[in-house]
């Protein structure tokens, strides 16, 4: 058999190195950890013949005993008797117990517990080791990609000094630059809108400690006359900062509460019912503070609500009569008229382009 498919006799396990011992007796095989033998001495101390004459530790218990009769103990008469039947026992050699085959198989057991173990922490270092070498080329990769990313760092730092050192004057480039920019933000207000697109923001709801703001959506749904039921309200919440009173602890102006449907009609349908029952109030709703006329309109963006702002002061100014939004867009109407066209508006651009100019500087102002 080949070393790589011998099995230890000690504990049945394959060999897997060449350094192992034969027994010249029951011819059977062991590793260095079951033989007893250290790697150091089987290299080289043991020679050729002393590797031929080894005999395991189970063969060698079974040779008989050698003849001691003529020891300085035994030498001396006393007490003892050559005649062939009885012989007188020294106290001492009575006291001695005879070593029985339960002890010898428990010191053998132990032996071969201690040698498991070692093989067992044998392996455990093996593993440690290749974890370490696993580590180490982990350990490499990184400090590589780590030197990679500090070169294109430094190139990105030559490029950015270069373009700062270098001033254009304004051109076509640049204007269409801004252009550009411009219109991405636009985009992505518009992305953000729709977003937004099943969310309320209710106003001029009294806020109180530990109230249920879905709770108060249902009421105020009812109020104008929706069936809203709490499957369609994902969440409700307030946003913004409560303006406190110095030295009281209620709110000069109650926060927002912003509303998200389920769907996109629910929201719809509120919105209409808020239109036609304009005015509604408090009333009967078990809010604090006497009632009040609450409003329900669609959620708009940072960039539309100002805006939005903008243009109803401008038009109230410019005696614009219509200024309102729908689906997250801004629209303004001078007059009522069937010839007469809404106006988008989408930037401060457009508020110059549809307000005159002097009506949207003095907002500004």
């Amino acid at each position: 058999m080949a070393p790589g498919k011998l099995k230890c006799a000690g504990f049945l396990q394959i060999i897997t190195d060449r350094q192992y011992l034969r027994c010249c007796v029951c011819s059977e095989n062991f590793d260095l950890i079951c033989a007893n033998v250290s790697e150091q001495r089987f290299r080289s101390t043991l020679t050729g013949q002393h590797r031929a004459n080894w005999k395991c530790e189970a063969c060698k218990s079974k040779e008989p005993k050698a003849d001691n009769s003529n020891t300085p103990i035994h030498g001396h008469g006393d007490k003892v008797s050559r005649r062939r039947g009885g012989v007188v026992l020294s106290p001492s050699e009575e006291c001695v117990p005879v070593p029985s085959s339960e002890n010898t198989d428990n010191k053998q057991w132990n032996m071969q517990l201690l040698i498991e173990e070692m093989r067992l922490f044998r392996k455990e270092l093996q593993e440690i080791r290749r974890e370490v070498q696993a580590f180490n080329e982990t350990l490499g990769a990184i400090v590589t990609r780590v030197d990679l990313c500090e070169d294109r760092l430094d190139q990105l730092t030559s490029r950015m000094d270069k373009i700062e050192c270098h001033h254009l004057e304004p051109n076509s480039s640049e204007v269409t630059l801004s252009c550009t920019i411009d219109a991405l933000k636009a985009e992505l207000n518009e992305r953000d809108q729709e977003l937004l697109m099943n969310d309320i923001e209710i106003t001029c709801i009294p806020e109180q400690k530990g109230e249920s703001l879905q709770h108060i959506m249902i009421s105020l749904a009812k109020k104008i006359g929706v069936q809203l039921e709490q499957l369609d309200v994902v969440s409700a919440v307030r946003v913004g900062r409560s303006l406190d009173v110095s030295g009281g602890g209620a709110a000069t102006r109650p926060r927002p509460i912003v509303v998200r449907l389920v769907r996109r009609a629910v929201r719809d349908e509120l919105l209409h019912a808020a239109r036609v029952r304009r005015g509604a109030t408090t009333e009967g709703l078990d809010l604090p503070g006497p009632p009040r006329r609450f409003y329900i309109n669609e959620r708009l963006t940072r960039t539309n609500r100002l805006l939005f702002r903008q243009a109803r002061e401008i038009g109230e100014r410019s005696v614009w009569r219509f200024v309102w939004t729908k689906d997250g867009k801004v629209y303004s109407r001078k007059h009522a008229g069937q010839g007469v066209p809404r106006q988008r508006l989408r930037t401060q651009k457009d508020l110059i382009r549809v307000f005159c100019p002097e009506a949207v500087g003095s907002s500004q102002a």
